[in-house]
């Protein structure tokens, strides 16, 4: 017998045998005494035909789901020759058709459990793949379980959604196959103690049907760039399980309702699953668009250059970049940037030093130098704003130091990049490197504070 074969009557155990549903008009009178809200404390209350359709071992609308991502990876080896690797990524999950399009079926899962980072590394690392990355291929096909081979056969899915705060994704099939045989309820009304049913493929293995109870409501989930309300089930979940329905049982008509969206368990953790509540999918879900959601975040505003030449003005002012030590002073109408010796303050040694004039960068060439000049002025903006906002006390200034202290240290690994650049001359910094870089010798003044310099100055163009 298989395991879920001798799971259904532990689960199903204790309900009472009938021949037909009861009569419309009877309802009220077999509501069972389990049922004090809309949904069911126990599975005693399912309707005989829905026990009956939920006592076989594979739901006919709940498939196993295959998402596969190529890499390419490019270095270079012997003699410069440009190397290209590819890598492959395979993810099984769980998704459910839950109505027809057309020909077409809609099949709902996790977003999570379809996605791949578009280029690995710098947080969105992936197991066996270097970080640099790039994604160059990738589908998401119905299997009937993990060691199914690929197959043209295979139904080979759309997307037709992504809603990542939401952790929803909605694809389209190119067939019409058997949908939810439920109606869409209301995750609102679900109640800590309701019974629940969830359908899935664990580790992508074979169909399954756990059950369990709601033991928590209402917790919001903003991990990882998400944002939606859950509520917390026991039943015993695992990897794979991601994207299952979570029915609970109507008390009026004895059918399971879909009230959620099974999202993932809790690390180390048994019988600990949150499931995204179905209220907030539904519109998602019914108009194919994601949730449309105000701007939280408004566009940082221009650096303000007259404010900074004002600052400079009264004197040099050291500043962060790329997790160096940077020196600004005016010269002329525009600025001097000296890079400190990476041993600062120990040495007052300047490496190299970038003079802008504010001239115009012409050409795509420069592209890079329009890029190190914009990063170095819009950091110094940050910097000034970061101590305008010391002089004041209360919440508000200490929330506006700290998400600028934020934007500061986000930049950090672009800036090391370009710093990067000017040291090794990259090619759109070279036209101006060779050219322009003044010749003082090694270990002369810095002119202009009378310390240690290395005689290396990139001079951007003049007005």
């Amino acid at each position: 017998m298989s395991a879920v074969a001798a799971l259904l009557p532990v689960i199903l155990a204790g309900a009472p045998a009938a021949a037909a549903p009861p009569p419309a008009a009877d309802a009220a009178a077999v509501r069972p005494a389990a049922c004090i809200g809309r949904y069911a404390d126990t599975l005693t209350a399912l309707a005989v035909s829905a026990r009956e359709r939920e006592a076989r071992p594979v739901a006919d609308y709940v498939h196993c789901l295959r998402a596969t991502a190529i890499y390419e990876h490019l270095s270079y080896g012997r003699g410069g020759k440009l190397r290209r690797q590819y890598f492959t990524k395979v993810r099984h999950g769980t998704g459910f058709v839950y109505r027809a399009r057309g020909g077409e079926s809609l099949v709902a899962t996790n977003e999570h459990v379809i996605a791949f980072p578009e280029v690995t590394g710098d947080g969105a690392e992936l197991e066996g793949v270097p970080p640099g990355s790039r994604r160059v291929r990738a589908e998401v096909r119905i299997v009937s379980n993990e060691a199914e081979p690929d197959d043209p056969a295979q139904l080979v899915l759309a997307r037709v959604v992504d809603d990542e705060p939401l952790d929803l994704a909605v694809l389209a099939a190119p067939a019409r196959l058997p949908s939810l045989p439920y109606r869409v309820g209301r995750s609102r009304d679900v109640r800590v103690g309701d019974a629940v049913l969830v359908r899935g493929f664990p580790l992508g293995a074979f169909a399954a049907l756990n059950a369990g109870r709601v033991i928590g409501t209402g917790q919001r989930d903003q991990e990882r760039g998400w944002d939606h309300e859950d509520f917390a089930i026991d039943a015993l979940l695992n990897l794979g399980s991601s994207g299952s329905p979570v029915l609970a049982i109507s008390c009026e008509t004895g059918e399971p309702e879909l009230v959620g969206v099974y999202h993932a368990g809790y690390r180390g953790a048994q019988g600990l699953n949150v499931v995204v509540a179905i209220d907030q999918l539904r519109g998602a879900l019914d108009r194919l668009e994601p949730t449309v959601r105000p701007a939280s975040v408004s566009a940082e505003p221009a650096p303000n250059l007259t404010a900074a030449r004002a600052a400079l003005a009264k004197g040099p002012i050291l500043m962060p970049f790329g997790g160096r030590a940077i020196r600004v002073e005016r010269a002329g109408e525009g600025a001097r940037f000296a890079l400190l010796d990476a041993s600062y303050p120990l040495s007052s040694r300047v490496e190299v030093a970038i003079v802008d004039r504010g001239g115009a960068l012409p050409g795509e060439r420069l592209a890079r130098t329009a890029e190190l000049r914009a990063a170095l002025w819009e950091q110094l903006d940050l910097v000034l704003r970061y101590r305008r906002t010391e002089a004041s006390e209360g919440r508000t200034a200490a929330s506006a130091r700290e998400r600028l202290a934020l934007l500061i240290r986000d930049r950090e690994e672009d800036q090391a990049d370009l710093l990067a650049a000017v040291r090794a001359g990259a090619d759109d910094l070279v036209t101006i490197t060779n050219s322009e870089w003044s010749a003082a010798p090694s270990g002369a003044p810095d002119r202009n504070e009378g310390r240690t310099g290395s005689g290396k100055e990139l001079v951007l163009p003049t007005r």
